[in-house]
Formats: C-alpha cells, structure tokens, sequence
C-alpha cells in the first residue's frame, strides 16, 4: 500500500457542553463519519470520566479517528489519520456542526515514507462555508498605522513562509495572529509579542510587583489582554483573585479561544480564580470597588491622545483609592534606552498621584530594553526580593534591572507630568518615533 497520508489535528472550540458530554452520542456522530468517508472500521473504545468529559477512538483499516473533550470549556480534540487523497473537509464540517462548534483550527501533516519533511500548517476551517483559510494572505500593511520598524518588519516577514491564524478588526484596533518560526501578535500593525521572548517582558512586569506586595491575594490588571500576564500571576498560590480589564472584546475573545494563544498564555482567563471585564479602564477604576493588593497596568504606548488620557495624574490619583495600603502598582513606561523622557515621564506622573515610584527596565530581543515602573503608597524598600516561584528566564535576583546608565538617569530632569487638562505624553512619544525613522 502507498503509505502516504492525511493527518488533521483540530481543535473545536466553543462547542456544546452537554453534547461533548453524551458518550454514545459522540459515538454515534464518529461512527457516522467514518461511515460517510467510505472507511472500514476495525474497533472503537469509548470511555466517559467522571464528573465530565469523554475519551474515544475508532480504529480504521487506513489508520484511526479519535476525539478528547473538554465539556467545561466547550473544547473537543479530534484527530484523524488516514491513507488515501479523498476530499475530507464536507465530513469534518457535518461532524464539527453536530458539536456545535463556533470556531475550528487545523494542524495539517502530510505522513508518508517518501515525504521531505515539511513543517505541518495551522489553518483555520470556517465550518459555516466550509473552507480553510489560506495559510498565506494578501495583508497589505498600511503606512498610516503602527511605527516605521513594525511595519518594516511585518512586510519582510510576510513575504516568507508564515501562516496567518487570524486576521480580523475590532472597534479598536486590527488584530494579527501569524505564525512563522515564532507566534506574533501584531494590534494596528504593531508587534505586542514574539512567543520566542514574551516571557522576559510578562516576567518583568508582574514578578517584582507581586514579590514586594505584603499579599498577593487580590490582583487587578488593566490591559494584557492576551492572557500572558495572567499567566504569570496564577504562578503564586496565595493568590485567590484576578480581575483583568480590556476594552477590546474581540481580543479577550481569541485569548480564550484560539489554540495558539491558549498554548502560550497556558488557559489563564479559564481559570476559575480569574474574571475578565470587557471595559474601559476608567470605568472600571471609578466603581466601587475591593482593594487590591497587587495592580498591573499593562496599557498600550501613549501613541495618540486617547491612549496617553491612560496615563494622566487623575487616572492614577484613581488607582491609589483602589491599591492597599501595603500593596504595589506597576505600570509598563516604553523603553528608557530609546525614549527616556517619556519613560521618566510617566514615572513623574506617577508621583505626582501620590506614589513613591522606582523605575526598572530587561531586554527583550523582539523590543530592545524595555521599562516599568513599580509604585507604592510607602516608601520603597532598596532590597529586590527573590523570585519565589518557577520561571524561565529572569535571573532570580533581580536587583540589576533596577540600574540605569548616567545618559538614561540625566533625562530625568526633562520628564513632564501628563494631566487631563495638559495632555502632552503622546506628543512625547511622537518625537521619540520621528527620531526613529530618521
């Protein structure tokens, strides 16, 4: 026999929970779509796990077809094997709607003996047309959004192989999933993170926060919607709830659902001790609303006025009221290396809510260095803690991140405060950016 094959590992998302939970019903649906195939079945086991979920495979004369599923998150993977070149997606689709899945994700592998090896491609099926989306597109990037070196950037790479997982806008702001030798997510053109070196920028932002705090039970985090904060933060056990705020509903909704994401941010806004409140920041802040003994601001670059109204003395006069006593805010600052001025900027306006504030910066290859500012009703201790929990690439003393170079500390004198009624931060960073692409 030809050993060359068809192999597809899809992930079905959103699906009906009660169906994903019926054993013999599942049976029935695989059965069904074997049958339709033309396949002979050699055996099938099913199995059901308590208190939910279901375990299947169907053993073929050209291979097999399984299915795992996940009813408390609506996710069933299936798998399917199999010799042969006949036209597959109309049965995958049928079986796909019978779960009631709202979205899908293909790995397609190409077996055989003779294969060269060729990596397997991430596609998206869109099971009401029954069609994949191509894994190359025909994006064209806009010179009027995002910053020169992004967009440089993203035209090379979408000249070369890479596969576009998801391409779609919000009310806010154009979304780009892509994968190439790396997974990136591009908002308006500019990159947000490279899963190559993610961790040295999320580690950043959330360790010396949460290792200062005199608690870690309560974290609120404003931005981040990918997930990859959050993920960070669930690493400490003390920690008992997470209240993350973003305006973009579209993003949070592929953080909670596409598999690349969900691989990379490790299910964070699944976990039962996390809420997601899909709002303006500013909203949320002027509620009524529990302390918090840890508060993360992880808001885009102050690009335009509305993103620098983020970053103004009011908004964090508002943020004080919310922090404990004893607690920590961190806000990400831009870079200190390419714009100190703003990067003290925003630490200046910090202070002038009220904070005791210290500025720290890592490099990050996707950014360059890149700094934070960590702030607190008390003056600030000069002794970093140690990391306490696993990591990945912060060393676990991290007292160096905390030194600047004379060059970067002498901006600090031309730092500005942002106010409501003298919004100047975005033009700050204007400056910053016409330097860059000289």
């Amino acid at each position: 026999m030809d050993t060359k094959g068809q192999h597809f590992v899809i992930d079905a998302f959103q699906c009906q929970s009660d169906i994903l939970n019926q054993e013999d019903v599942l049976k029935e649906f695989l059965i069904k779509a074997v049958e339709d195939l033309g396949m002979e079945i050699l055996s099938t086991y099913f199995h059901s796990f308590s208190p939910q979920g279901v375990t299947g495979v169907i053993v073929l004369s050209t291979s097999h077809l399984s299915i795992h599923t996940w009813p408390e998150h609506g996710y069933a993977a299936l798998d399917l094997y199999t010799c042969g070149d006949q036209k597959l997606w109309p049965v995958l689709r049928e079986l796909l709607l019978k779960l009631e899945a709202k979205r899908a994700s293909v790995h397609e592998i190409v077996r055989g003996h003779d294969i060269v090896h060729r990596p397997s491609s991430m596609k998206e099926l869109d099971i009401l047309s029954d069609t994949l989306v191509k894994s190359k597109s025909d994006i064209r990037v806009k010179d009027d959004i995002g910053n020169e070196w992004d967009r440089a950037y993203l035209k090379a790479t979408l000249k070369g192989n890479h596969n576009i997982l998801y391409h779609g806008s919000s009310p806010f702001q154009e979304l780009l999933l892509m994968e190439t030798t790396d997974i990136r997510l591009y908002l308006n053109q500019e990159l947000q993170f490279s899963s190559l070196d993610e961790r040295y920028y999320h580690e950043a932002l959330v360790f010396p926060a949460m290792e200062l705090a005199a608690s870690q039970k309560r974290v609120l985090v404003l931005g981040g919607g990918d997930g990859l904060a959050v993920r960070e933060i669930l690493k400490y056990p003390n920690v008992e709830h997470v209240d993350l705020v973003d305006i973009d509903a579209k993003m949070v909704q592929l953080a909670k659902t596409h598999s690349a994401l969900l691989v990379h941010n490790e299910r964070s806004f699944l976990d039962e001790k996390v809420t997601v409140h899909i709002e303006d920041a500013k909203g949320y802040i002027s509620g009524k609303l529990e302390p918090y003994d840890v508060i993360i601001i992880d808001f885009p670059d102050p690009s335009d006025s509305i993103i620098s109204s983020l970053y103004t003395k009011e908004l964090f006069s508002k943020v004080a009221l919310l922090l404990a006593e004893d607690g920590v805010l961190v806000c990400q600052s831009n870079s200190p290396e390419e714009a100190p001025r703003l990067f003290w900027s925003i630490g200046k306006t910090i202070e002038a809510a009220g904070f005791y504030t210290r500025g720290y910066k890592i490099f990050v290859p996707s950014f360059g260095v890149w700094g934070f500012h960590l702030a607190t009703k008390k003056e600030l201790s000069e002794e970093i803690p140690e990391i306490s929990v696993p990591h990945e690439v912060l060393p676990k003393n991290m007292a160096h991140l905390f030194n600047f170079s004379p060059t970067i500390l002498s901006e600090r004198q031309h730092a500005i405060v942002n106010e409501e009624s003298n919004l100047t931060l975005h033009e700050v960073y204007e400056v910053y950016e016409k330097e860059l692409e000289r």
